[in-house]
């Protein structure tokens, strides 16, 4: 996230950040121009999706997968209503399914 927050400053623009609050680890990283703290992990996942005017998914590790999935959790519950065409959310279930197996 810091990367992204980095080049919206860069840019110009106004960075905003989503943290959740844990006891020994993670705050703010110092290119937030804006940040709200939360104290449960499903709020912050929801503020990143159902704000967001964009939802990019790169290449990562496991909690990658966890948000990428909670935020199509939202999209299935009706929660948030413009994440990925019906097209683009099949194409993604083919490919998950072996990976379920």
């Amino acid at each position: 996230m810091e990367a992204a927050n980095r080049g919206c400053q860069r840019a110009g623009g106004l960075s905003i950040g989503c943290n959740i609050e844990l006891p020994f680890e993670q705050r703010l990283n110092p290119y937030v121009d804006l940040g709200i703290d939360s104290r449960y992990f499903f709020v912050r996942k929801t503020m990143f999706v159902k704000y967001a005017e964009a939802f990019a998914v790169f290449p990562g590790g496991f909690g990658t997968l966890d948000e990428l999935f909670e935020s199509l959790t939202l999209v299935q519950t009706g929660k948030v209503l413009h994440f990925l065409s019906r097209a683009v959310q099949d194409r993604l279930l083919v490919w998950a399914r072996p990976l379920a197996t």
